[in-house]
């Protein structure tokens, strides 16, 4: 065997390495180059430990988003099958609790089962009629009337972002029942007028996907949660419903449709 060293000062550092080894008869000869290793400079020691330093700010911010995540995880969950994928909708059940509850009511029916999404927006997707266009409500088969439920207006909970689910109505502020949107964009200026009760926390590109006629294949509560209290930064938009047509939008909806 025969070995090449390149020498620096009292720093030994490997440039290159040649071995030669006749393994058989013929004089096979194998070539190994190592990259050479280098001496850390003191700038370099010092950028290490900035980057060590952000690692660990970083690990210490997720950890505790992670607490806060398991925090806000009280409130029940109900994930929902469609036929262009699935959602995940967190249910304020401690901020807005009637609505919450004729809602997970209902999905606890099966009710939502099969229910076309009738109206898409550029703003919005609504769905939940039992008549597939809009004029529906849910009548209770126990008692043979038709169940409404009161405005119920939270205001830590708006209509500021993606993925927030209200409840339609019509031009009555009574008249929620069975009708539900979700947002596409933020539409602020519905603040107050409907009742937003939950946001998707999963599954926010299937809304974007929806079209006219595309149905929700099943609908469960995934879990259920003790109700503590959270925040929330959801988006919602209202949908009408059982009006029997389309209010003309207002100027400061910017071209969206109202319910």
């Amino acid at each position: 065997m025969k070995t090449k060293f390149d020498f620096e000062g009292e720093n030994s550092t490997f440039s290159t390495i040649y071995i030669v080894r006749f393994l058989f008869p013929n004089k096979r000869r194998l070539k190994l180059m190592p990259a050479s290793p280098t001496r850390k400079s003191p700038k370099s020691d010092f950028l290490n430990r900035i980057g060590s330093a952000l690692a660990l700010a970083t690990a210490l911010s997720a950890s505790a988003n992670l607490k806060a995540g398991v925090a806000q995880g009280a409130d029940p969950v109900v994930v929902m099958q469609t036929t262009r994928g699935t959602m995940a909708i967190r249910v304020y059940a401690s901020m807005a609790p009637k609505t919450a509850s004729n809602f997970l009511d209902l999905v606890s029916r099966g009710f939502y089962d099969g229910k076309t999404f009738h109206r898409v927006e550029s703003w919005c997707i609504q769905g939940g009629c039992p008549f597939g266009n809009g004029q529906g409500s849910f009548t209770d088969p126990d008692t043979g009337q038709t169940r409404y439920i009161p405005l119920e207006i939270n205001r830590k909970l708006g209509h500021y972002a993606p993925g927030v689910v209200a409840m339609a109505r019509s031009s009555n502020p009574n008249s929620a029942s069975c009708q539900f949107y979700i947002l596409k964009k933020a539409m602020p200026q519905l603040n107050g007028q409907y009742a937003v009760f939950g946001g998707v926390i999963q599954g926010l590109n299937t809304i974007y996907g929806i079209g006219p006629g595309d149905r929700i294949i099943h609908a469960e509560i995934a879990s259920n949660g003790g109700g503590d209290n959270q925040s929330s930064s959801e988006t919602n938009q209202n949908p009408r419903q059982g009006s029997g047509q389309e209010p003309t939008p207002t100027p400061s909806q910017g071209g969206g449709s109202g319910f």
